[in-house]
């Protein structure tokens, strides 16, 4: 097919807009503008290396409906790096607008979860990846990625309660045996805040727990087995958390706490257990929690001032009693000034000395 992009050896074509260069005119005289270019353009070169240098340059305006499912893959990759969180909405009504395929839509998604440079978009990433079904490969990949990888370490723990919720609600496709080890990988993620939930609900999950890591032999098998019926004896959420604090040396140790987290309850139940004792993600940044403290300390430092203020003339204004009175008059008469006495003159010396 020839057209006339393809004539002119252009690499994009954006409705309104010149194909030829603009024509020279005079200086005095000002045209009317008669085009209005779109603010989206379509890369129309048959070369696959210019069609996709046009993607990752323009990858802004590029208009996804007009590309091949390879190229919406690759413009989702290129956007979902280089996408900043003031402009998700536009970008998000683009995809949905413009007849994106589902495909782009998680390639876009799971590529801003973990190469996205802002942490509240990539929670905002991974939390829509999972509101739908993900694959077993796709998952495992995002299990991976936040248990793993340093872009996640400060947010790890909001990470570890969305695949967690996302596992208690059916949204991975997965068997029952996969669910399980992600569930507990995940658990052992966020080992440190399970272990702080179990010993603020269970005092006794410290004592058990080192027992169990500093025992070996016989004596640490009968250790996990105390453990473990005081897990299944516990609530979902702190037994879940005890036993996911525990880790056994020996096979029979192993067998004794694989048993007890399957009597814990379902899959599902279990992870929405494990995701009860994490915090949510924070989505505020925070510089706004800072103008946030600062604002707190300002207000209670006025509130202070103004206590201050209240008390010393509900002072000043309170009656005086008698010794307050008496104080008072004192302190209103004038003090008498003492002038200081000049001493007795020394005599002169007489001029004549006596003879002797």
């Amino acid at each position: 097919m020839i057209s006339l992009h393809s004539l002119l050896d252009a690499d994009f074509y954006r409705e309104g807009a010149r194909v030829t260069p603009a024509p020279r005119r005079r200086v005095q005289r000002r045209a009317r503008r008669k085009l209005t270019p779109a603010p989206w353009l379509v890369p129309v070169t048959p070369d696959v290396r210019r069609r996709l240098a046009v993607i990752t340059r323009e990858w802004q305006r590029v208009d996804p409906k007009y590309l091949d499912e390879d190229e919406q893959r690759y413009w989702a990759t290129i956007a979902g790096r280089q996408i900043r969180f003031d402009e998700r909405a536009a970008f998000v009504e683009k995809l949905t607008a413009r007849g994106a395929s589902k495909a782009c839509l998680e390639q876009f998604l799971a590529t801003c979860a973990a190469e996205n440079p802002n942490r509240r978009l990539r929670i905002i990433a991974l939390s829509d990846r999972v509101s739908m079904t993900v694959e077993r490969a796709d998952f495992d990949d995002l299990v991976t990625l936040v248990t793993q990888a340093p872009t996640w370490e400060k947010d790890r723990m909001g990470g570890v309660r969305v695949l967690l919720r996302a596992i208690a609600e059916g949204k991975a496709d997965a068997p029952e045996q996969i669910l399980a080890r992600w569930t507990w990988r995940l658990a052992r993620a966020s080992r440190k805040l399970q272990d702080r939930r179990a010993s603020a609900e269970f005092p006794e999950a410290k004592r058990l727990l080192g027992a169990l890591a500093n025992s070996r032999g016989h004596r640490h098998e009968e250790n996990a087995a105390k453990l473990v019926n005081a897990a299944l004896e516990l609530p979902a959420p702190v037994g879940a958390a005890l036993l996911a604090s525990a880790e056994g040396y020996t096979p029979r140790a192993t067998q004794l706490i694989d048993a007890a987290r399957e009597r814990l309850g379902t899959v599902h139940e279990v992870a929405g257990a494990l995701a009860e004792n994490l915090p949510q993600p924070k989505l505020t940044s925070g510089r706004s929690r800072r103008r946030k403290r600062r604002k707190r300390k300002k207000s209670g430092a006025h509130q202070s001032q103004a206590q201050q203020q209240q008390q010393a003339q509900q002072q000043a204004k309170a009656p005086e009693g008698p010794e307050q009175q008496v104080e008072n008059a004192e302190a209103k008469q004038p003090k008498r000034r003492h002038r200081k006495q000049p001493g007795p003159k020394a005599e002169p010396a007489s001029a004549e000395t006596p003879a002797a």
